[in-house]
C-alpha cells in the first residue's frame, strides 16, 4: 500500500496519466492517495489444523487485511486477476456517484477482470462509517474475497480513545460450488442436509479472538458480517453497548445490550471500559440462521476475551437475555424527515423447483440471469431506447426509474427464513415492516425521521416498505446478501435516469474498462443479447424457468422431525 500526501504528489515523476485529475484534485482538497496493488489469488488456508482449503486472498494473505482511509481521500486498487476465472471488486456501501463503472458488479456494471487482466479501481471517498469490499463474481465472497473497508470523519460527532475494527465471517469446509450445488437441488433431502459453518473473529479463529481494553476508556467497535450466509450476534458481558451508526449511518445513540448484524450489514458501537483490571470478560459473537430449524445448530455460539490483564482470570456474567435493536427505533442523526414515495416497485420474494428442475429463488416468478452484454453497456449504447425495459432482458429483472422521483419498495419474504436485502448505489429508509402471514398484520412503522440504511434483514413470512430518492444516475442491483441465493437468482436491476446515465458516465468510462471486456469476447453495445433492437430479443424463454406453481417453498417452516427425517433418508 502507498499513502501519497496529496501536497506533495505532483511532485512524483512516475504519476500514470489516468491518475493525474485525481492527483490534482487530492493536492487542491490537501486529502491523500490511498493507492494498493492486489494480486488476487487462491491461498490454501488452514483452520486452526482442523482442516485446510482453498481461499481466494490478496498478495498470498488470507484473511485480507482491511482497508482504512479518511473521507475526501482517494482510494486507487489496481487489481490483478490470478484466478483460474474472471473476477470483480464492489466497495459494499459505497455509492459511486458518477462512478458506476467502479461499482463492480460483474456484468451489470461491467465485464469483470479476466484471467490475468488488470483493472484499476479509482473510488473518490466521499462518505465515512464503516463498509467493505468483495467480490461479485459468482460465489467468490463466499469463498474468501472479502476484507474490511473503514473511512474515517474528520469531524466526528462521537467521541472514543480508540477503535476495534471487527470483521464477523462464516467459513466453510466445502468450496461454494459444492455448496450452490447443494441447494440447487430439488430434492429437500440432499437441500436440506445442514451445513455448519466455522467463525472467524477479526481476522482470528473464533474462540481465540482478543480485544484489548484499557480501564475508563471507551472504544468505538466497528462490526462488520463479510460472511457468506450467517447472521451474526455480538454482545459482551459486564458491559454495556451504545449504538451509533448502521451501514455507514450514523444514528443516535442508542443503549443495548446486544447488536445483531445481517450479512452486508454493519454496525458501531461504543464500550466504555470497566474502571480495573483484576478480571477479563467474555464476548460474543454467535452465528445464527433460520434456514435451519434445528436447535443443536442455532445459534451456534462463538466467544472472546475482553482483556484487561494477560495474567487475569475469566469472571462470567451470563445473560439469558439475547437482547437486540429494532431497526425501526433507531434514528439518523442528519433527522431527514420521512420521504412521499411518487412510484411503487412490489417485490414478491419466492423460492422454488423450477421448469429445469432445480430449486431457484425469484421475484415476481422470475429468477435473476447475467445478460450477455453488461447492463451499464446496454443502457449507455441503446439512446433512446434505454428507457425501455425489454432492452435490458427479461430475466434481469429492470425497473426504470425517474430521476430524482422517491421510489418506495415493498418487499414480500415469502419464504420462511430470512433475507438481507442489499441496494447498491443508495441508501433508503426503513418505513414499515410487518407479518405477511398474520390476519391482525402486525405492523411497526418508522419514527418521524426514519433510520437509512443499505441492508435490511427481512424475516421469513415478513415485509418491509423501503424508500429512496433516485438522485444517483446509474445501473444498481437489489438483492439478497445471502451468497449462495445470489446465486439462484435473487435480485433484480434498477436502471435509474437512463438519460443522465448517458450524458454524465458515458465519456469517462475508462479504456481499460471496454479492454477486458474484450478480452472475454464480450460485446460491449446493445441490447441484454448483444443486439441492436429495443424489443425482438430473440428466444429468451431459452434462458427463463418458470416456477412450478405448486412447488414454491411453504412460507412456514419444516419442523425440526421433517429436517431430521430429510437427513436420515438421504
Amino acid at each position: 500500500m502507498h499513502i501519497i500526501l496529496a501536497e506533495r504528489c505532483l511532485a512524483s515523476r512516475a504519476i500514470q496519466p489516468v491518475l493525474l485529475l485525481v492527483l490534482a484534485l487530492a493536492c487542491v482538497a490537501r486529502a491523500a492517495i490511498i493507492e494498493h496493488h492486489w494480486d488476487i489469488e487462491y491461498v490454501d488456508y488452514n483452520m486452526e489444523g482442523m482442516f485446510t482449503r482453498k481461499a481466494i486472498g490478496i498478495n498470498g494473505q488470507w484473511p485480507i487485511p482491511g482497508v482504512v482511509a479518511d473521507k475526501g481521500d482517494t482510494l486507487i486498487i489496481h487489481a490483478t486477476n490470478k484466478l483460474k476465472e474472471p473476477t470483480s471488486l464492489h466497495s459494499h456501501g459505497l455509492f459511486q456517484n458518477g462512478t458506476n463503472f467502479y461499482d463492480g458488479a460483474a456484468m451489470v456494471t461491467e465485464c469483470g477482470i479476466p484471467m490475468n487482466g488488470t483493472f484499476t479501481y479509482i473510488i473518490q471517498l466521499n462518505q465515512a462509517g464503516t463498509y467493505w469490499i468483495h467480490s461479485h463474481f459468482k460465489s467468490q465472497t463466499a469463498d474468501g474475497l472479502r476484507t474490511s473497508l473503514v473511512i474515517r470523519d474528520p469531524e466526528e460527532v462521537y467521541e472514543y480513545d480508540d477503535e476495534i475494527v471487527l470483521p464477523l465471517e462464516d467459513w466453510f469446509r466445502e468450496p461454494a460450488k459444492v455448496l450452490i450445488k447443494q441447494f440447487n437441488n430439488p430434492d429437500p433431502h440432499i437441500r436440506f442436509k445442514p451445513i455448519v459453518p466455522y467463525a472467524i473473529i477479526g481476522g482470528t479463529c473464533a474462540n481465540k479472538k482478543r480485544l484489548q481494553f484499557a480501564p475508563g476508556k471507551t472504544y468505538r467497535i466497528r462490526l462488520l458480517n463479510i460472511g457468506a450466509s450467517f447472521d451474526f450476534h455480538f454482545s459482551m458481558e459486564a458491559h454495556t453497548l451504545r449504538l451509533i451508526e448502521v451501514d455507514g449511518v450514523m444514528v443516535k445513540e442508542r443503549v443495548t445490550h446486544g447488536v445483531t448484524v445481517g450479512t452486508g450489514q454493519r454496525a458501531s458501537v461504543l464500550v466504555t471500559a470497566l474502571n480495573t483490571t483484576d478480571n477479563n470478560y467474555v464476548f460474543h459473537a454467535d452465528m445464527y440462521t433460520d434456514l435451519l430449524q434445528m436447535p443443536r445448530y442455532n445459534p451456534l455460539n462463538f466467544t472472546g476475551t475482553i482483556e484487561y490483564s494477560p495474567k487475569g482470570r475469566i469472571k462470567r456474567e451470563r445473560s439469558t437475555m439475547w437482547m437486540n435493536v429494532n431497526d425501526l427505533d433507531l434514528e439518523p442523526l442528519d433527522a431527514e424527515p420521512m420521504l412521499e414515495a411518487d412510484q411503487v416497485v412490489t417485490l414478491d420474494a419466492y423460492s422454488g423447483v423450477f421448469s429445469d428442475q432445480s430449486f431457484r429463488h425469484s421475484f415476481n416468478n422470475v429468477t435473476y440471469a447475467v445478460p450477455q452484454v453488461p447492463t451499464l453497456l446496454t443502457a449507455l449504447t441503446m439512446g433512446e431506447y434505454a428507457n425501455r425495459t425489454e432492452v435490458y432482458g427479461k430475466q434481469t429483472d429492470t425497473h426504470i426509474l425517474k430521476h430524482l422521483n422517491v421510489v418506495e419498495i415493498v418487499v414480500n419474504n415469502h419464504d420462511y427464513y430470512s433475507h438481507p436485502f442489499h441496494l447498491h448505489g443508495h441508501v433508503f429508509q426503513v418505513i414499515e415492516m410487518g407479518d405477511i402471514r398474520s390476519k391482525e398484520r402486525r405492523v411497526k412503522t418508522a419514527l418521524s425521521t426514519p433510520v437509512k440504511r443499505d441492508t435490511v434483514v427481512i424475516g421469513g413470512g415478513h415485509y418491509a416498505i423501503l424508500r429512496f430518492r433516485a438522485d444517483n444516475p446509474g445501473v444498481w442491483l437489489f438483492h439478497c446478501h445471502i451468497d449462495f441465493h445470489i446465486m439462484l437468482g435473487l435480485q433484480m436491476t434498477f436502471v435509474e435516469a437512463p438519460d443522465k446515465i448517458q450524458s454524465r458516465i458515458k465519456h469517462k468510462v475508462p479504456e481499460m474498462y471496454r479492454e477486458n471486456c474484450v478480452a472475454q469476447g464480450i460485446r460491449t453495445t446493445g441490447n441484454a443479447l448483444g443486439g441492436s433492437d429495443a424489443i425482438d430479443l430473440g428466444d429468451q424463454d431459452q434462458i427463463n424457468p418458470s416456477p412450478y406453481p405448486d412447488q414454491f417453498e411453504s412460507a412456514d417452516p419444516p419442523s425440526g422431525w421433517m429436517l431430521i427425517s430429510y437427513i436420515l433418508q438421504g
